[in-house]
């Protein structure tokens, strides 16, 4: 049984049974964003930030009064009914349960936040976050606003200029916060046998 209680954070990451893609074109993208969308209505959880890869997906949500395994089995049972049925495939697209880690400090959200936006980068996909389309991190840094994404409580902790500070800190790539990237990749899973794609 996962720990919760009503106005638990997660960092959430789910991805593809043995590993394969879970989105073939730009269009399930768009259809993963929706549904997550319809939950967070539904289970009325915040979404601080995103990154859909091509095998899997990050969340830091944060939930209201209700379990976040509601949320999360609800999105997952629904995109897998449309992903088979487009690709006429058969049988599981995720792989197991999703992990989770629930954030328990101010520190461990913010470098969530950035681990996630930095997800395509760690993996070659891009050399900057905002070059990166399934991302929260365009709406973070106010290019355009994907009608999911909270900003409010990431940005808070940046008093002024908070999205250029905000930015700063995401896009430092160097070894300063290594100890805390390594720490997060162990904890939700993705280890260096498995690289992020």
């Amino acid at each position: 049984m996962r720990e919760w209680f009503p106005g638990a954070t997660y960092h959430l990451m789910h991805r593809g049974v043995r590993r394969s893609a879970i989105f073939e074109d730009e269009t399930d993208y768009q259809v993963m964003l929706q549904m997550i969308k319809d939950c967070l209505e539904k289970y009325q959880c915040i979404l601080h930030a995103y990154c859909l890869m091509t095998n899997h997906i990050h969340l830091l949500l944060e939930t209201d009064r209700i379990e976040v395994d509601k949320f999360m089995k609800r999105m997952s049972e629904r995109y897998a009914i449309y992903f088979n049925h487009k690709y006429s495939y058969r049988g599981h697209v995720f792989e197991g349960r999703y992990k989770s880690c629930l954030v328990r400090d101010d520190a461990y959200f913010l470098q969530t936040s950035r681990y996630i936006h930095l997800n395509p980068v760690k993996a070659g996909i891009i050399t900057r976050p905002e070059e990166y389309f399934a991302s929260s991190y365009y709406t973070m840094i106010g290019i355009k606003d994907d009608g999911i994404t909270h900003r409010r409580k990431t940005l808070s902790y940046f008093p002024k200029n908070e999205v250029f500070h905000y930015r700063e800190f995401v896009e430092d790539i160097g070894h300063k916060y290594v100890v805390q990237e390594q720490s997060i990749r162990k904890m939700i899973g993705e280890d260096e046998l498995w690289l992020p794609w």
